[in-house]
C-alpha cells in the first residue's frame, strides 16, 4: 500500500476499498449533517458498498494519472479522505484540492498537514505548477484550513456550487504556486 508518512500517527494512503470502505462509511455517517452541508456526494453515498465503489473508482482515477485520492489515517484508523481532482499534467500542470475530515478529528490540525503533504505530493511527483483550492463562502473551516497552508485568495465565484438541497453556495477560489512552496 503507498502510504505518505507526515507524523508519527499521521499518514495518507492510497483507499483499500474492502477495508477503508466500511469504516470510511461509518465516519461520514456520524458526519453526515456536517459534511452534507457542503458536500453533494454524501446524499449519494447511503450504504458502505457506495462507498466501496466509489474507492475503487478512486484507483482507476490513480491508475491514469487523472486524479489522486487518498485516506487520511490518525492513529491508523481513517478519518477523512483528501484529493488532487482534475490533474492537468499536460498543459496547464495544475490540480483541485478536495477533502473532508470526521467531526471528532477535526480542529486538531490534521487537515492543514494533510494538504501540506499532498502539496508535497502535487509539486515533485507530478511536477504541477499550480493546486486550487474551492470552499463555499459560509464554511468558515474550510476557508481556514486554505489560509493557513498558504494558499492565496484569488476570489470569490458567485453561486459556484450547488449543494445537494439544490441552492446554490458562493466559492472563494484559493491557489498556491509552486514557486510560493518552498
Amino acid at each position: 500500500m503507498f502510504s505518505y508518512l507526515i507524523d508519527y500517527d499521521l499518514k495518507l494512503s492510497l483507499p483499500r476499498p474492502e477495508i477503508d470502505g466500511p469504516l470510511l462509511f461509518e465516519q461520514i455517517e456520524t458526519s453526515r449533517d456536517s459534511l452534507a452541508a457542503y458536500l453533494p456526494w454524501v446524499a449519494t453515498t447511503l450504504t458502505a458498498d457506495d462507498e466501496i465503489n466509489f474507492l475503487n473508482t478512486t484507483l482507476k482515477l490513480f491508475g491514469a494519472r487523472t486524479a489522486l485520492h487518498l485516506t487520511i489515517y490518525q492513529a491508523d484508523a481513517p478519518v477523512g479522505m483528501i484529493s488532487l481532482n482534475t490533474i492537468d499534467t499536460l498543459v496547464r500542470h495544475k490540480a483541485d484540492i478536495g477533502y473532508w475530515l470526521t467531526i471528532p478529528e477535526r480542529g486538531k490540525g490534521i487537515m492543514h498537514k494533510s494538504i501540506e503533504a499532498l502539496a508535497d505530493i502535487a509539486f515533485h511527483d507530478y511536477d504541477l505548477n499550480k493546486l486550487t483550492i474551492n470552499a463555499a463562502v459560509t464554511n468558515r473551516a474550510s476557508n481556514a484550513v486554505a489560509e493557513k497552508a498558504g494558499f492565496h485568495l484569488d476570489g470569490t465565484l458567485r453561486q459556484d456550487d450547488q449543494r445537494a438541497d439544490g441552492t446554490f453556495l458562493d466559492v472563494n477560489t484559493y491557489s498556491l504556486l509552486r514557486s510560493e512552496w518552498a
